[in-house]
């Protein structure tokens, strides 16, 4: 009997052991993968065009979004992990940018969004983010049909914010600039809208339209299909008397307006939201033909200090890439700020959480802090400084010169940044 408990009880002390060793090395097993999943990256996507018509800004944006993920693992990354930046290309197609945000989301596991460019792709991934309940704040996409989703549904659509302007912010800084000064002084009357053929631009010329008839002036639309070879439009405002040619343009067809414009001489103001000219690249591209054009500047395009990290941004961005930094590089890693912040003052990657520490605070960025409104969660611009101002097509209202010889960007509006009388007629121009 002694022998056969003995016998029992060495069997039970083996067993003891083997799972003693089995608990110890569970527990190894699982403390390793938790310390491993601790060091896994946490991961955020950006949408940009890096094929297509836009794929300039595109391809800034993506630039913009590998110098945010190298400055933020700078400084350690993000609650104790490291922080990885993934890049999709939508192709500018709504299609293609539901794809990639689902892949994004499903496979690739980012816990938020952020980028865009086209209106028309924010609207679809919108559904996306929203399906999964996941923040995006889009970065350049300025149609205000986005921000009306969360007023329309706010349990649905909360996680959607915006951190640049909308549409209508610009326009008027540049409609302004007609009313305000070239009616007054030159006796601008008739306003011609070249609009291309997508949503933002549909909307800025229906809001800018209807301010300049409440102001008396005769206003008359074109719209023109992307991705055009030719503009007759333009003769036929200059036939219809346009005193002021407004293009609303943020593809590269824009270059084929002030192409147009410049080669046959037409006679009006070429005056409005024209994206490649707001680039440095414009005078060359452009071979000096975008002389006495205006348009809306970025600040990192001009180098003008609205903060005092913008000029040092800008020219770490050049020293980088080679190229100059453009608007739509700044927004994006602007967008990405606010998304690191957020998640460290969350103190999770959990989206609801997001939501609530992005509507409760300001962020501190590039260009300036951003707020969003808790109506509609699109950034509060209408603040004004130092909240950020600019949007994705440019900030202050300039005109390209030749100054002693040289090409500039002389910045004409508004008045206090910029001296509406340093402002010069083109030459062939007669007003009537």
């Amino acid at each position: 009997m002694k022998d056969n408990y003995s016998l029992q009880g060495g069997e039970a002390v083996k067993t003891l052991n083997i799972l003693v060793i089995f608990s110890v090395l569970l527990a190894t097993f699982t403390f390793g993968c938790a310390e491993e999943k601790e060091k896994e990256p946490i991961k955020i996507g950006v949408l940009a065009p890096l094929t297509g018509a836009p794929a300039r800004a595109g391809n800034a944006m993506a630039n913009a979004a590998k110098m945010a993920e190298e400055d933020i693992n700078k400084k350690g990354g993000l609650l104790g992990r490291p922080v990885k930046i993934i890049v999709y290309d939508t192709e500018d197609k709504p299609e293609t940018g539901k794809l990639v945000a689902e892949r994004a989301i499903l496979q690739d596991k980012v816990v938020a969004l952020a980028g865009i460019f086209r209106s028309e792709v924010a609207m679809v991934v919108a559904e996306v983010a929203a399906d999964n309940k996941i923040p995006l704040i889009v970065s350049t996409a300025q149609t205000p049909a986005y921000a009306k989703l969360v007023e329309k549904d706010y349990n649905r659509y909360k996680y959607l914010f915006r951190s640049t302007t909308n549409a209508t912010i610009l326009g008027n800084q540049l409609t302004n600039f007609i009313m305000d000064y070239l009616a007054p002084k030159y006796g601008v009357k008739k306003i011609a809208f070249l609009t291309e053929d997508v949503l933002w631009a549909r909307g800025l010329t229906k809001i800018e339209t209807e301010r300049l008839k409440a102001r008396g002036f005769e206003v008359k639309s074109w719209l023109v299909p992307l991705g055009v070879t030719e503009l007759p439009e333009m003769k036929e405002m200059e036939e219809w008397g346009a005193d002021v040619i407004f293009p609303v343009f943020s593809s590269d067809n824009g270059y084929l307006v002030t192409k147009t414009w410049h080669d046959l001489k037409i006679n009006a103001i070429l005056l409005g939201v024209n994206n490649p000219i707001a680039s440095p690249e414009a005078w060359e591209k452009t071979e000096g033909r975008c002389e006495y054009e205006t348009t809306a500047f970025a600040s990192v395009v001009i180098k003008y200090p609205v903060t005092d990290e913008v000029v040092t941004w800008t020219e770490r961005y050049v020293s980088k890439y080679g190229v100059e930094g453009i608007n739509q590089a700044a927004d994006v890693y602007e967008s990405l700020q606010v998304l690191f912040q957020a998640i460290e003052k969350a103190g999770t990657t959990d989206a609801d959480k997001l939501v609530e520490v992005l509507e409760n605070n300001e962020f501190e960025v590039l260009r300036g802090k951003i707020k969003f409104s808790k109506k509609n969660h699109d950034h509060m611009a209408w603040l004004g400084p130092p909240y950020k101002i600019e949007s994705p097509l440019g900030g202050p209202i300039g005109q390209w010169q030749l100054v002693n010889g040289e090409p500039k960007v002389v910045v004409v509006w508004p008045e206090g940044i910029g001296n509406p009388d340093d402002w010069k007629m083109p030459p062939w121009v007669k007003i009537e």
